[in-house]
């Protein structure tokens, strides 16, 4: 029998009271939140609930407001605290982006700025980094190279380097690490050995904070959840085993929002005009044809190396390749046509890459909106002004962008209000095919269901939509239909009724007798 008066154990991370104001308006309220030993605590809420901030006051960028306390392992560390420090410590962290240099060995990765060091010539003792960065490795239960470059690397292996270097001169099984968004950056396929390596982390008594939005992940690996909202947390050390995915939504949203809502507010309504592709060619796509009717939203999806990822870029001009696209009565030969020529074939592409290859950040919402229409809105000597500032506030409002401001730069916004301004800009017009590659990636609950509703919305317009995702649980939300790509090409086609784990499991089937599609294009059956 448990001893009832037993001391329980000092948490591994104290977080009390933390405020941060800027310009005298407070964006996170005494936030408060406790972490034990071996836990995986999940940080959830929406873009702009205040979680970017509270991890940026226990990182040290930004210094909170008086009053507040962090402590670790029962040590008060601030603030403010000493960014520096932090390692040393016993808290690390392993960013969205995992922040490694892909040019370097794993072994200069993990021990960039700890370098063990001569202290008379100064020169790197690389035998000493060597001997670290292996015991580390072995702790983590892989057996990656350390003198090979990271761009060699599995993206799994990628995530274990990243690991390796947060817990590098750490005892095992003491302090926290904090992954912010890691997940973003590995592919589903490598998610169950990330997953398996928090596990082992805190099999052992190290404690972990899990920042994500994707909340069925939340649900799979953590233990308790925080919930932010407007700043202040609504919920703190609510524990996952009571919850399911609709509970945390209304959560996070302080309401219910069911992504099966969407095709039952937007039915199916295909019209008879067909957008086709035929024998599409590059990368890791070899030949694929398909066709889509608009007012239709047809979902592709496959594995990381089926050509899913390239398929979106190629139809909409992002990458080099192959093959024709028949829409309107034009035909566009991929080889050799510009972007501005899919332009004015009526093509529009929400890239996966939405800061370097989708939105201008360091211009407006109005400029980034009204950009690709000034061609056709404004005259040669003058573009005009009322009608863009109109345009852009009715992308605004329909995509609820926040904050509702048309002069913000978009640099300065999260990144599902830089989604909506992306998706919003190419939905001024009605174009003839929307190609939208993996467009939820990291956005929270709420920009992800306006996000889907958006695209279900440009079909009911007239558009023909096509979905490149490996979200089955987005694709199983408005699609009509999902093509799955295997090896370059379309090997199965899925009609409703379907849901997101049929979506998944013809995905991953080894299936030698899967039927492959014709070469010609094949419209949609008959509604």
């Amino acid at each position: 029998m448990a001893d009832e008066s037993a001391t329980p154990p000092v948490p591994r991370l104290e977080v009390r009271n933390l405020t941060k104001t800027f310009a005298g308006v407070a964006v996170l309220e005494n936030a408060s939140l406790t972490i034990a030993p071996g836990e995986v605590h999940a940080l959830v809420g929406q873009n702009g609930s205040g979680k970017s901030t509270l991890i940026k006051l226990i990182s040290g960028v930004y210094s909170a407001d008086p009053d507040g306390e962090i402590l670790l392992d029962g040590e008060h560390i601030g603030p403010p605290i000493k960014a520096k420090a932090l390692h040393g410590q016993g808290l690390s962290f392993v960013h969205q982006d995992l922040g490694l240099v892909p040019d370097l060995s794993v072994r200069d990765n993990v021990r960039v700025g700890r370098h063990a060091v001569n202290p008379i010539t100064r020169r790197i003792r690389t035998s000493e980094d060597a001997v670290a960065v292996s015991e580390t490795l072995e702790y983590l239960r892989t057996d990656i190279d350390p003198s090979a470059k990271v761009l060699s690397l599995l993206p799994s292996e990628r995530v274990a380097v990243a690991v390796a270097r947060a817990l590098q001169d750490r005892t095992p099984g003491t302090g926290v690490v904090v992954f912010d968004e890691s997940s973003r950056a590995i592919p589903h396929e490598a998610l169950p050995a990330f997953y398996d390596m928090i596990r082992l982390l805190t099999s052992q008594g190290t404690a972990v904070l899990f920042v994500s939005h994707n909340l069925k992940e939340v649900l799979e690996i953590a233990d308790r959840a925080t919930v932010l909202r407007n700043g202040r947390v609504v919920e703190t050390g609510i524990p996952t085993a009571g919850l399911d995915e609709a509970k945390l939504t209304s959560l996070v949203l302080g309401r219910a929002a069911e992504l099966g809502d969407i095709m039952e507010s937007l039915p199916p309504a295909p019209r008879p005009e067909t957008v086709e592709f035929v024998d599409v060619c590059g990368g890791r796509v070899e030949g694929v044809s398909a066709a889509i009717r608009r007012g239709e939203v047809v979902g592709f999806t496959g594995t990381v190396d089926s050509g899913l990822s390239d398929l979106g870029p190629l139809l909409g001009g992002d990458r080099r390749g192959a093959g024709k696209v028949k829409l309107g009565g034009r035909v566009v030969d991929l080889a050799r046509a510009r972007v501005v020529d899919l332009l004015d074939a009526g093509i529009a592409f929400i890239p996966a890459d939405r800061h370097d290859k989708g939105v201008a950040l360091d211009l407006t919402v109005e400029e980034n909106a009204t950009l690709p229409h000034l061609r056709s809105r404004g005259k040669p000597w003058w573009t005009g002004f009322k009608w863009q500032r109109a345009e852009t506030e009715g992308i605004i409002e329909r995509f609820d962008i926040r904050p509702p401001n048309p002069t913000m730069p978009v640099a300065a916004m999260s990144g599902g209000n830089q989604q909506k301004v992306l998706l919003g800009k190419w939905l001024l017009g009605t174009p003839d095919l929307l190609v939208l590659d993996d467009p939820t990636q990291a956005v929270d609950v709420g920009a992800r269901h306006a996000i889907l509703t958006a695209s279900r919305q440009a079909a009911a317009d007239g558009s023909a939509v096509m979905v490149c995702s490996a979200e089955v649980e987005d694709l199983a939300a408005i699609c009509d239909r999902v093509l799955i790509l295997q090896d370059g090409r379309i090997v199965r086609e899925m009609t409703r009724p379907f849901d997101a784990d049929a979506v998944l499991s013809a995905v991953f089937a080894v299936d030698d007798a899967a039927h492959a599609l014709p070469s010609a294009p094949t419209p949609a059956n008959e509604a």
